[in-house]
Parts: C-alpha cells; structure tokens; sequence
C-alpha cells in the first residue's frame, strides 16, 4: 500500500465502515430504492499481474425518474482472493454483492456528472497495481465497481447507489491446464396462437436482424475457437425462422420486407453453418415440459412421439445431426424424472447444482447418475456469477470462465483426483450487444491454466459417479394435465385425418410440431391459454373429419338374397383422400366384404356399390363405416336396412310360366288354323277332276 493511501485509508476506515469488507446496504438517500444498471463492459487485463494497472469502463443507466448528480464510479477489490468456489458461494449468499475495499485514491475514481431519467452514461476507472492494495496470493479477486451520486434534495449515500461485479484470476505458478468449453444454447422465443401463426414474428425478425439479440450471440459464439464450443439447439428454432423466410404463419396484417426475409435466410444459413462445424447438442423440439410428461405417464407415450417426430423432421429438413440431450427445467428434476429420462443411457440430462444437493465441482461438470433404469450422464450447469450483481457482458463472461478455470486449477494441484473443469453455459435470453468484439472472448482460452474442450470430449471420458440424493418431488408446477389431455385429443383427430391423405409425412410433421409446440415449457407461465389453444387446434382437427362423410340409401330392398347397393362418398377437406368402407351387419353370420380404398380428390365424392349376398336372412341392418388403407374407422358411420324379396323371385318363375303359357297358347292356336284351311282346300276340290 502506498504512503500517501494509508493515513486516509485510517480516517475513511473510521468514518465510512461501508468502505470495508461489508455487504452493500440500501441507500440512505431520499430514494430508498435507487434503479441504477450497471454494467462493466471491458476489464485489462483478463488475468491480476503484478506491476499491471487495472482499467474498468462500463455504463450506468439511470431508470429513475428523477436526476442523480455529482456521480462517482469507485473500483471495488478485497485484499486477500478466494481459493476456493465454496468462498465465492458462501460470500454470495450472505450479501447482496462481494465485500471488497473500495478505491478512493484521487485520480482512481471516474466523475461521471449528472445523469437524468432514462440517460446512459459510461465510465473509466483506471488504478495502478499498487494502489489496489491485494495480497498478490494466487487465487480469484471479486472485482467490480460502486457508483455514489447526490439526489435531488441534495442527500448523498456513503453506500452505492448501484454496482457491478466480475473476477480476476491471479495464478503466478504454472498449473496443469483444464478443460475449458463454453454451451451457446440457442432456443425458440416466439410461439404459436390459436390460429396456427407466430404471436410475435416482428419480435423474432428483430431479434435474428443485424444488431439484434441471437444474431449478436450468433457472431459471438461464431468468433471462439471450435474445439471450445458446443451448440445448444432447438429444432423449433429453426422452422420459426425458415417459416418467417417464407412467409408462413404470418398473421395477416405482418408484412415481411425483402430485407427481412434476406436477413432470416443469412441468420439460419450462419446457424446451420455454425452447428455443423461444432460439436452439437440438439434438444426436443420448442424445449417440451418434461417434467408434465413424467407425472402424466399413461398419456406420456404418444405425446413424447408426436416431440419425437417433429425433432426428427426439423433435423432431416435442415441435414442437421448432433447428440440428443434433455433439458427439465432448475426446479423440475425429480428421480422420477431421470429414470425417465435415461433411454439409452447416452442422452446427458441437463441440470442445475440445486437438483444435486451432494455435487461438488471437483467431481466435474459432467457426473453420472444411476437410476433404476440405469446410469445416465448429467450436465451441471453451475453459473459461478449467477447472484452477483451487474448487467452480464461478454467480459464478465471471459472473467468467469478464466476465474473457474483457475479455482479448478488450484484444486488439482491440492487434490490430484479432482476432476474440476471450467465449463460454462451461457444465458439464452442474453444479448451480448453489437459491441462484443470489445470483451475480447478469446482470451480467456490463450491462458497456460485452460485447455479448450467440447461438452462430447468431456463426455466420453470416464465419468464419475454422483452418489448423492436428488429430489424426489419438484418445486416447479408443471403444465396442467388438461392441457396434456387437450393434446392427445388433437393428436387422436389429426392422425386420424392423416391416415386418409395418400403423402401423410407432410401432414404427421405438421400435426407433431402442433403437438410439441402446446406442451412447451414456455407455457408454464400462460397454463390456461395453453389449454385454451390446445383445445381449439383439437377441435379444428375434429372439423376436419367432419367434413368427411358416407351417405347410403335408408332402405335396401333386393329382388333377390344377392345384389348391390350404392354409397356416397364425400371429401370437402382440402386434401386428397384414400378411404375405403367397411360394412358391419347386425348379424354375425354374415360377412360382407370391405370395400377397397380409393382416392377422393379435395372436395370431390364418389359413389361405390357394395355386393351382398344375405344367404338365407331375409333382412338385416347394416353399418357402413370408412376406414383408413390401414383399416382404422373414421368418423361417424351410416346406417340402414337392407331386405331380399322372395316373392320377387315367385314372380319372376310365373312370369316365365306365364309366358311359356303364351307361347304353347299361340302354337296351338296356329296349328289349329292350318288343319283348318287344309280341310277346307281339299272340300272345294271338284270330284271328276282326275278324269
């Protein structure tokens, strides 16, 4: 510590406790509750050096609706680091922030001005190496920024107003390196309403846009080395995207520009580009409640293949392969749950610390988990900055990923069996900014103490055993099972329907992706809409079948045991149909033949004759049914009565009596007539004649 920091260090110790290792408390000014986001958006060097100035810069945005003045940005460092990540924790838990010494040398601190309702301004803060007052042990240092001002009724707070924290590593000795990989999950942020369209397409087109939210996280994720990379994706991901490209369920009133149709093709290329060339982890499609499927198991089996399915389709359409993961939610992991879960047992289950009570980090990011269904491999995602405060950037991202890289790396040399790594999974609704260039990502795997690695290289090495409980009941409430019920319903009608179409892959696709994107655990939020579309879609999907029919006379009478019989196919769906007809009779004993299917186009009907032979029954009722190429009934059937008429058969034999009759009739009648003339020609012959 410097001569000249010391004897002020002693009065502001006495006077300002706040500026020792205590936790932030609220502000004593007339605003009780300041809302100031802070944020640090660059930090040289990545990595504590002896004799190395440190510079901070960053932004306050004032969300207040009154001015504060006379701002200040202060740099905040302890003096001793932390060595291990339970420190990191146990500080995190009993404050709102780090405790650290905050840096009051004249010319360390920014003067930033006023800042009024709604303005954003940015700060510097540079301070020499020896003004920071550390220890030089190895180890992490939280630091990070506090910002003091003046309200308005001229009241100012020896507490901060706002604050931002990241850490810096400080390793002098060389260390072993560790495994170090960075997760981009991308994941679908629209969804689908009753009407079939995206409820927020301008949301999506602006997120995927230059500048916007996944196209900044795409070009960051893009700029950091492959072999440190795993991609996260959501096949629903893509079709929204695609489906936006190609003005697909697009409300009507939403207008997509050329522009934007260019700039939706440009984000899914660059994202099938970025996928292909790493290593990728692939979710069920639009990210399913899972946890609602588990405790749902009698309806579980054919909602999980309908996800399966339209996971399955996304990926052959865009020749996209990677490894197959699940992802419950934090508080949605049970026993039960990754039993479940386990399949073939080389699907990782993504999970939380929580959800793994007895998990320690020297046990690595990736343990196994036995079941009853057998082991099955666990991904923990463990954010060591998750409660500190301050806006995330790409530099408190490089910061954590360097910081458990070098607590992993202490710990190996402590603890050979230790099999800590530096493994970080990013946010998926975070937007790294257009700026990200600025927080100089790829240092953080330059350093002697990190060795990139994907999520799969880790994965297939020797994993150990977690050993410790996991709950056996949830926090979270998963969707209701009405809304499950409401989705089998429309997956019964809408397979139904498809059996008919003769290319059914099209409409089975379609009909999975409106059943994976109702059970989407986005829906926890919205329960009774969810159930509310699922309903609709079920009862657009019963509409349709309605609309096909099979007509037949009420009464049948046949004028003898065999004949035929006409029915009346009608097809005023949009589709073209293969249907064929069943016909059930009221006796047993007689079987009459299924009538084979034939092709009906959209809006079209047919008329077809059915051959029966009643034997010896005089009458019966029949029920005529249409059936799918496979068999399966189809919608409601048609009934009616069929009868023979043996008189008719009477009649016939005497008419050809009667007419035989006639015929014997008229012979006789006609050979009589010619004896007749004969006798009279031989009377009239004169007797002498020969003479």
């Amino acid at each position: 510590m410097s001569s000249r920091r010391l004897p002020l260090l002693v009065v502001l110790l006495a006077m300002l406790p706040a500026l020792l290792l205590v936790p932030a408390g609220p502000a004593q000014a007339a605003d009780k509750n300041p809302d100031l986001k802070v944020s640090i958006q660059s930090l040289s060097p990545s990595r504590l050096a002896v004799g190395k100035k440190v510079t901070m810069t960053g932004t306050v945005t004032n969300r207040d609706d009154h001015a504060w003045v006379d701002m200040q940005a202060y740099l905040v460092i302890p003096t001793v680091p932390f060595t291990t990540r339970a420190q990191i924790l146990a500080a995190i838990d009993n404050g709102n922030s780090y405790t650290g010494t905050r840096v009051v040398e004249p010319g360390t601190f920014d003067d930033m001005g006023d800042l009024a309702p709604g303005q954003t301004r940015s700060f510097t803060i540079k301070v020499p190496y020896d003004d920071l007052a550390v220890s030089g042990a190895e180890g992490v240092y939280p630091v990070g920024v506090q910002i003091l001002a003046t309200d308005t009724d001229g009241a100012r707070s020896i507490n901060a107003l706002g604050r931002a924290t990241t850490f810096l590593p400080l390793l002098t000795s060389t260390k072993a390196p560790v495994p170090t990989s960075i997760v981009w999950p991308f994941l679908m942020p629209d969804r689908r309403g009753k009407d079939g369209d995206y409820e927020d397409p301008a949301g999506l087109l602006k997120a995927i846009a230059p500048q916007g939210r996944l196209r900044n996280l795409l070009d960051l994720a893009t700029s950091t080395s492959g072999n440190a990379t795993t991609v996260l994706v959501d096949p629903a991901l893509l079709v929204g995207v695609d489906d936006l490209a190609n003005d697909r369920h697009v409300p009507a009133g939403v207008e997509i520009t050329d522009q934007q149709r260019s700039e939706a093709e440009l984000f899914e290329q660059d994202l099938l580009a970025f996928a292909r060339a790493r290593s990728t982890w692939i979710i069920d499609f639009d990210r399913p409640d899972l946890l609602a499927l588990s405790q749902n198991s009698d309806l579980k089996a054919p909602l999980s293949e309908a996800i399966q399915r339209a996971t399955d389709a996304a990926l052959t359409k865009f020749q996209l392969s990677g490894r197959r993961v699940s992802w419950p939610t934090s508080q949605g992991v049970t026993s039960g749950l990754l039993s479940d879960l386990r399949g073939a047992g080389d699907s990782p289950v993504i999970v939380t610390r929580e959800a793994l009570s007895g998990w320690d980090r020297r046990q690595g990011s990736v343990v196994q988990y036995t079941t009853p269904n057998g082991p099955v491999p666990l991904f923990v995602d463990d954010e060591l900055d998750a409660d500190v405060p301050g806006l995330d950037s790409v530099t408190t991202l490089r910061q954590r990923i360097l910081s458990e890289a070098a607590l992993a790396a202490l710990q190996r040399t402590i603890d050979p069996q230790s099999r800590a790594d530096a493994i970080t999974m990013v946010d998926p609704g975070w937007d790294p900014g257009p700026n990200w260039s600025e927080g100089k990502l790829s240092e953080a795997f330059s350093t002697p103490f990190t060795i990139a690695a994907s999520l799969d290289s880790v994965l297939t090495r020797s994993l150990t055993s977690y050993q410790g409980s996991v709950p056996k009941s949830a926090k979270a409430t998963p969707l209701d099972r009405s809304t499950l019920v409401a989705a089998s319903d429309i997956l019964a009608k809408g397979s139904a329907l498809s059996s008919l179409v003769p290319q059914r892959d099209s409409v089975d696709d379609s009909l999975a992706r409106d059943v994976a994107g109702i059970l989407g655990v986005r829906w926890r939020k919205d329960p009774e809409e969810a159930t509310s579309i699922a309903n609709e879609l079920a009862r657009r999907a019963g509409s349709q079948l309605r609309k096909i029919t099979i007509d037949g006379p009420q009464l049948v009478t046949l004028s003898s045991s065999k004949g035929g019989f006409p029915v009346t196919i009608r097809n005023d769906t949009d589709e073209e149909i293969r249907v064929g007809v069943s016909i059930d009779s009221s006796n047993p004993a007689l079987r009459i033949p299924a009538v084979a299917p034939v092709d009906i186009g959209a809006g079209e009907r047919r008329t077809l004759t059915v051959d029966i032979d009643l034997g010896h029954q005089s009458t019966t009722s029949l029920t005529a049914r249409l059936v799918s190429a496979d068999g399966e009934p189809i919608g409601t059937a048609a009934e009616f009565n069929v009868r023979s008429s043996h008189i008719g058969a009477v009649l016939w034999i005497a008419m050809a009596l009667a007419g035989l009759f006639v015929l014997v009739a008229l012979a006789r009648r006609f050979t009589r007539h010619r004896t007749r003339n004969r006798g009279r020609i031989v009377s009239e012959r004169p007797v002498d004649d020969d003479d």
